[in-house]
């Protein structure tokens, strides 16, 4: 370019340069249109768009047609995927996207499976070459994406060799999918590379690693993506093969219309459209640094602008990258303990079931869940929780192979996939140190804490050839060791899952049978043991099935507890107490008082339980009228919340008492601490109570020590008129048991008591 020849005038020259200036700002700018903007600038200079014009036909059968239907893959970055909780990306997205806005389309996005039909899908988004298998579908003549496979090798280890062509890979051992077409072109032309099956990239890129491979051939697009994403420092691309990956959409074989409509859709589009692909290119450009430096050469006086726009360009491109590494970390690993998450974990079980099917070894599942966890996260704050679970994922994941996974699989639970088990003992052994582990002492912010685990373990292909049971199983197993006594493992068996079904069908019927109102309460006296009254009683809950009859709160309770479903049951007692209290008081006097449980697991949530206060006001119950029966464990070591609440239904009048006293720690001193009233001696002391027996020593004990520190004692289980004399001899306050009456209904219970003040 002869611009600046000696025979051209000097404002000849100054007007050159301004134009140039001009254009080239023009070019460096780069205004970016919206990419509808872009494609319909595109069709209105395209020769070819009368050509596009939808036909009558085709018009007429869209007006029909409201909603396509398009079955779209959730794990092929970045052609189309869906992160965690979020809804499809990717290329072939974007250009169904624009085909919608060409043609004012509403297509309504599906998860593609292999096996999909024309009933739940019209259109598949994306399909590689020849790789449908559908017959229910056919491909369209035209891809809408191409890209050519490349060569990439281990640059650590070739060092000083660089494979450019196929040629330069002869005799090489090259990994490549085994189902493509890309095979089968390398051996119709290539016959001496020695070719490497691979079933997913990440294999491909270990074994480039390891050296197993000298170099892996495949798509450039989704490799370079995936090197980027994954960070393989490792990998260099070298070179290009003659033979391109191509990728079609594929629509219904009912559909002829739809199949045209989107033939023009993606002629109108452009294959590869270059807007659309630099939205999904995480690599830098190196035509816009080749580009960046010829201005630079040609353009000195504008170097400055140049270096400006080049840095500023250069920045966005990393934080794009950035941005795209930081989306696929957190669509792919848990935040707190930077382990897989369920989306990753689903991954890798997939990845192991297909190398176990191939190897004919098998997998090992463990579901690992904390025990105490939440005790320590109430009392001690979420922030020394999550340095508790943080520090229990590093140990769970150093007693275990550098090649299994670890994932966080949700609140306190733990997955560990163990792949490749040449013998079972080898999970024995994991989940014993596991378990030692997790048992040793925390030192979170200067003080210890002591935790223990209940672990599940299932086998891949033994206990089942789905992955969602796998998971099921181990979950069930783990349950199981909870119940056998915690910090322990258990296998999977055949009665674990009849046991599960069991729990499960009653949950289920507790659901049905809290809305049906099929729970009554029964109550059973509580007799003054000096003079016989009886001034109070204890409400029972007792589920009238009307399928199984009678089910013991012993089968439903804990059930309730486990499910959550406890918080509702008490919500029922409590308020069917209140309106049977004002019958009770208003037949048997109004110094009548009645024992409500109240289990552990509903200080959990005290704002039910701070209800009452409110309720008693409503119906006009004062709280000295009820006594709150809780379990010795509540009051071992409470936190500020079960303190509080203890504290404010204390203030309404209503009184407390620990049941089953005896049979836990029994350490007399939280009582005076929190004022208890009365302490029930568990009917296991009662039933064996004779003449200066073991059981005599020990209730004469418990009543002289309670009423030392201003505690009535109740003592339930009494049968016999001998336990009720020793009783009586020991001083004991008040009597409950069959010797008195067994719990009754309502009805029956107002009976019985005005019958005997008739008698009386």
């Amino acid at each position: 370019m002869r611009i600046f020849e000696s025979n051209t005038s000097l404002g000849q020259k100054q007007l050159i340069l301004q134009i140039l200036t001009i254009f080239f700002l023009f070019l460096i700018s780069k205004p970016t249109l919206a990419a509808d903007e872009i494609i319909k600038s595109e069709i209105k200079n395209d020769s070819q768009f009368l050509n596009l014009q939808l036909t009558p036909t085709e018009k007429t059968w869209l007006k029909k047609k409201h909603t396509i239907r398009v079955a779209v893959k959730s794990g092929w970055m970045p052609i189309e995927f869906k992160l965690e909780s979020d809804k499809h990306r990717g290329l072939s997205i974007d250009y169904l996207s624009q085909i919608g806005s060409l043609f004012q389309i509403d297509f309504s996005v599906v998860d593609y499976t292999e096996n999909i039909d024309k009933e739940q899908a019209d259109i598949i988004s994306a399909v590689n070459g020849s790789g449908l298998k559908n017959p229910n579908y056919h491909i369209l003549n035209k891809p809408f994406l191409s890209f050519p496979f490349a060569i990439y090798i281990n640059k650590d280890i070739h060092k000083y060799r660089r494979f450019n062509t196929l040629d330069d890979l002869d005799g090489l051992r090259v990994a490549v999918f085994k189902n493509g077409v890309l095979t089968q072109k390398i051996r119709e032309n290539y016959p001496n590379i020695k070719l490497v099956f691979v079933d997913i990239a990440d294999e491909a890129f270990d074994d480039l690693k390891s050296g197993i491979i000298d170099a892996y051939v495949g798509n450039e697009m989704i490799v370079d993506y995936h090197i980027t994403a994954h960070r393989l420092k490792f990998v260099e691309k070298t070179g290009l093969t003659p033979f391109a990956s191509m990728i079609s959409m594929a629509v219904s074989n009912d559909e002829p219309e739809l199949a045209s409509i989107m033939q023009k859709g993606i002629l109108a589009i452009g294959k590869n459209n270059k807007d659309l692909l630099d939205n999904w290119r995480i690599s830098d450009s190196k035509y816009d640094r080749i580009l960046s430096a010829i201005f630079g050469g040609i353009f000195i006086i504008f170097l400055f602008i140049l270096l400006r726009f080049y840095r500023l360009k250069q920045n966005i491109k990393k934080q794009n990258a950035e941005t795209q590494q930081q989306i696929w970390n957190q669509a792919n690993f848990d935040h707190l303990t930077n382990l897989p998450n369920r989306h990753l974990l689903q991954n890798r079980l997939e990845q192991a079931k297909e190398r176990a099917d191939r190897s004919q070894l098998p997998i090992g599942v463990l579901f690992i869940d904390l025990d105490n966890f939440k005790k320590v996260n109430d009392q001690s704050g979420h922030s020394v929780g999550d340095k508790l679970l943080i520090e229990v994922a590093k140990r769970i994941s150093v007693c275990i192979r550098s090649g299994d996974t670890t994932a966080r699989f949700g609140g306190d639970e733990f997955i560990v996939v163990m792949s490749d088990l040449k013998e079972i003992f080898s999970l024995e052994n994991s989940c014993q140190k596991i378990l030692s582990e997790i048992e040793k002492p925390f030192s979170i912010n200067g003080d210890l804490f002591y935790i223990s685990a209940s672990i599940g373990v299932t086998i891949y292909p033994d206990d089942s050839h789905n992955l969602e049971e796998l998971l099921s199983y181990a979950d069930q197993a783990m349950y199981e060791a909870k119940k056998l006594g915690r910090n322990r493992f258990q296998f999977f068996t055949d009665s674990i899952q009849v046991a599960s079904h069991k729990r499960l069908s009653i949950t289920n019927d507790m659901r049905k049978a809290l809305k049906e109102q099929q729970f009554v309460l029964y109550y059973q006296p509580i007799i003054c043991l000096k003079n016989s009254k009886i001034l109070k009683a204890e409400a029972l809950i007792r589920w009238m099935h009307p399928i199984k009859g009678i089910i013991s709160p012993l089968d439903f309770i804990p059930l309730a507890e486990e499910s959550g479903l406890i918080n509702e049951l008490g919500k029922w007692v409590f308020n069917q107490s209140l309106k049977d209290l004002l019958l009770i008081r208003e037949n048997l006097g109004s110094d009548f008082q009645l024992s409500i449980n109240v289990s552990p697991h509903q200080f959990n949530n005290p704002e039910d339980l701070l209800m009452w206060v409110e309720k008693m006001k409503e119906v006009g119950v004062s709280g000295n009228c009820i006594t709150v029966e809780i379990t010795e464990g509540v009051l071992l070591d409470p936190s500020n919340q079960v303190i509080n609440t203890i504290s404010a239904l204390r203030e309404t009048g209503m009184e407390f008492s620990i049941d089953d006293f005896g049979t836990g720690y029994s350490a007399l001193a939280y009582l005076k601490r929190f004022d208890i009233d009365y302490v029930k001696i568990d009917k296991s002391f009662i039933q064996n109570l004779e003449t200066n027996n073991y059981d005599a020593v020990l209730c004469e004990s418990i009543i002289n020590m309670a009423h030392k520190l201003g505690i009535k004692v109740i003592a339930e289980g009494i049968e016999t008129d001998i336990q009720r004399s020793l009783l009586i001899d020991f001083s004991c306050d008040y009597g409950q048991g069959y010797l008195f009456a067994r719990p009754q209904p309502l009805v029956e219970f107002l009976n019985m008591q005005i019958l005997n003040s008739t008698e009386d």
